[in-house]
């Protein structure tokens, strides 16, 4: 890697923490949001750059690309899978990464599946993908089929630790973000879930401003860290 390249990532990254940290400042509730590093399509020199800065939770969309980037980069890295998820993928995935966290969590069958291949000794992370804007192009389960899914997560709490909630609604909507918010109260009080470790995660580098201000505990950032061109 070009020592330019290597400057520029570094300043990428101080950069995107001092943002996160002037909004968490100017926040109601001054929770510092958890960064997760979205490294689709970033080669692994880039991702090791990153992590040698002290970041240990990178996002990922495609379990392939996730599967081959894991066996060559430390293992102490949390991955997040922010993706789409087929059925099929899934036992390869928790077999090879068993720290795993699961993002994309968005119908009854992959909760099914996930449960079958997860660990009872090692519970997977799991988020239900909300789609929050219900534009028929995003992912994300239905906001009418929410409770469908998460009684199903619940009902297998033996293998699945239940920690939050994400979307990728409509850029900057301040009306989304309010109702994610709103969404994480409702099932915090539904199931009786800690309401300070509950994850609600929307933002991305388009909008974490105005996510962390609007109370999102968890911005997924990669082309403000990652781009050096």
């Amino acid at each position: 890697m070009e020592k330019s390249t290597e400057e520029k990532l570094k300043s990428n990254y101080n950069t995107t923490i001092e943002s996160i940290n002037s909004s968490t400042e100017k926040s109601s509730h001054k929770k510092k949001p958890i960064l997760v590093a979205v490294s689709k399509k970033r080669p692994v020199e880039s991702i090791q750059v990153i992590y040698n800065l002290g970041q240990r939770i990178f996002g990922e969309n495609y379990p392939q690309e996730l599967l081959s980037k894991s066996k060559s980069l430390p293992k102490d890295i949390e991955w997040h899978l922010i993706g789409h998820l087929q059925t099929n993928k899934v036992k390869k995935l928790l077999e090879e990464i068993p720290n795993l966290v699961i993002e994309s969590v968005d119908r009854v069958d992959i909760v099914q599946k996930i449960s079958q291949y997860a660990n009872i000794n090692n519970k997977t992370k799991v988020y239900l993908e909300i789609n929050i804007s219900g534009e028929d192009s995003k992912t994300g389960c239905p906001l009418s089929d929410i409770y469908n899914v998460i009684n199903e997560i619940i009902k297998n709490k033996d293998k699945l630790d239940f920690v939050g909630i994400m979307s990728l609604g409509k850029i900057g909507d301040k009306k989304e973000f309010e109702k994610m918010v709103e969404i994480k109260k409702e099932i915090c009080d539904k199931y009786n879930l800690d309401i300070n470790k509950f994850i609600a995660s929307f933002g991305t580098s388009q909008d974490f401003d105005e996510a962390i201000l609007s109370g999102s505990d968890e911005v997924r950032i990669g082309h403000q860290i990652f781009e050096v061109d």
